[in-house]
């Protein structure tokens, strides 16, 4: 990808150079944010520091060479979005499911979201800032973009998706000065925490005004981790993850008024985040495990850094997804936080055994990368590498063996009879509610 942006025309350049300064280089060192929430807790004049923006830049914004800047196409394939309206104003981006119905008209929906312009990998505003709510908007009342409004619309609960939207349905040709240059196509990446009725939204406000709102919370929120250890000691993952995402969304939407409050509610985001990960490890869900990871880090990052256990997991799942080399930059965090733990050094060893197993699988299955036919059949050299590797996953203590394959589903199907000879189950793992190549075996 290009890191450089000098040869772009200089009315555009132009543009994005002073969009840039603007939310960078402002006199204090600090990016304003404009919030349309209409309450008495607006306050047009918060602003966040630089240095929170930097866990937020995103080089994938820059498009290669000759990209249309305006569009973001770098980032849209054939098959990975959805033209939201008909006429490719609104394309979404699935990245994270949800659960349950998409959001009814006229609810109360709470959101976080990261905006940015094309070609320029700062964002122009984030709500991921520590100890922040999510943000409120009432549908179908002009609080948002009509794009944003659109696309919000078509999320289920704990949704993450990314949004792409044409100036029409943006900010138009007046744009939104300084920040946002006329004409402007925008990017949004939104997680859609919770959403309510307006029946149930009185309610809420009515709580809300609470003073011991945080603490009357944080004893829900206890009871909730207290129980989801309890189903996870069972083993009932589905339950213990349930009751672990009610008490997150219960953090979520409270949120917390002071700096003593925000340490607990950091606290136990950590302990909720941590533990999913587990669960989602255990369930070899290994993209949502990177998930809690990231948003543990966007969360409650002054516990978050100091996970072992966090960084562990997540390790683990992007060694599984053979994303070797962000894989090894993990455990070694973890490594470092604890350099005498005899499990992240047999992390590190299964690390090179499999980064070692993947190069000879790849090297018999992904021949040719330009002519790759993902129907092609696996050669039988391949047959005797995995065969022999199975059997060493039967025999060891590892719980989870991952291979890449190409898509053929009568290769797909010897796995599944080869695995179940040895009584272990077979699992596709998925991205986004879409098969990959990536197949798990566990025991």
């Amino acid at each position: 990808m290009a890191d450089d942006i000098t040869d772009l025309p200089p009315n555009v350049l132009s543009i994005l150079k002073t969009a840039s300064e603007e939310i960078l280089n402002t006199q204090d060192g600090y990016c304003f944010t404009v919030d349309n929430t209409p309450n008495e807790d607006f306050n047009d004049t918060f602003s966040y520091n630089t240095d929170e923006l930097a866990d937020f830049i995103n080089f994938d914004m820059i498009g290669e060479e000759g990209d249309n800047l305006e569009s973001f196409n770098h980032l849209i394939t054939n098959t990975n979005y959805e033209d939201v309206t008909g006429d490719r104003k609104v394309l979404k981006i699935l990245l994270e499911q949800g659960v349950g119905q998409v959001v009814p008209e006229n609810y109360v929906v709470f959101v976080h979201y990261i905006a940015y312009l094309s070609n320029i990998q700062e964002p122009f505003d984030v709500t991921y800032v520590q100890g922040r709510r999510p943000k409120r908007f009432t549908l179908g009342n002009g609080e948002l973009i009509p794009g944003l409004e659109i696309g919000i619309k078509t999320m289920t609960m704990g949704e993450l998706s990314r949004f792409i939207i044409k100036p029409e349905l943006a900010y138009r040709e007046l744009g939104c000065p300084p920040r946002i240059p006329p004409n402007a196509t925008i990017l949004f990446d939104i997680h859609l925490v919770s959403y309510l009725s307006p029946e149930n939204v009185l309610t809420f406000d009515r709580d809300n005004r609470d003073p011991n709102l945080f603490n009357k919370n944080l004893v829900r929120v206890k009871k909730l981790h207290l129980e989801s250890n309890e189903q996870f000691k069972l083993k009932n993952i589905d339950k213990a993850i349930f009751k672990y995402n009610q008490a997150l969304e219960l953090l979520h939407i409270a949120g917390c008024k002071n700096e003593n409050e925000e340490i607990e509610m950091m606290k136990y985001l950590n302990k909720l985040y941590t533990n999913l990960s587990l669960c989602y490890l255990k369930q070899c869900a290994f993209h949502k495990v990177c998930r809690m990871g990231i948003e543990a880090m966007k969360y409650s990052e002054r516990f978050s850094k100091h996970s072992v256990k966090l960084f562990f997991n997540w390790g683990k799942a992007l060694r599984l997804l053979k994303d070797f080399t962000e894989a090894n930059k993990k455990i070694q965090i973890a490594l470092k936080l604890e350099p005498q733990n005899e499990i992240i050094h047999s992390e590190i060893y299964k690390l090179k055994k499999d980064k070692e197993f993947h190069h000879n699988i790849e090297i018999m299955t992904f021949k040719d990368d330009y002519n790759a036919d993902d129907n092609e059949r696996l050669a039988p050299e391949f047959w005797e590498v995995f065969d022999t590797h199975l059997i060493e996953f039967y025999n060891n203590d590892e719980d989870v063996l991952t291979v890449m394959l190409n898509k053929n589903p009568d290769d797909i199907e010897v796995i599944k009879n080869k695995a179940s000879a040895y009584d272990l189950q077979v699992h596709i793992i998925t991205k986004a509610g879409v098969p990959t190549n990536c197949i798990a075996i566990q025991k």
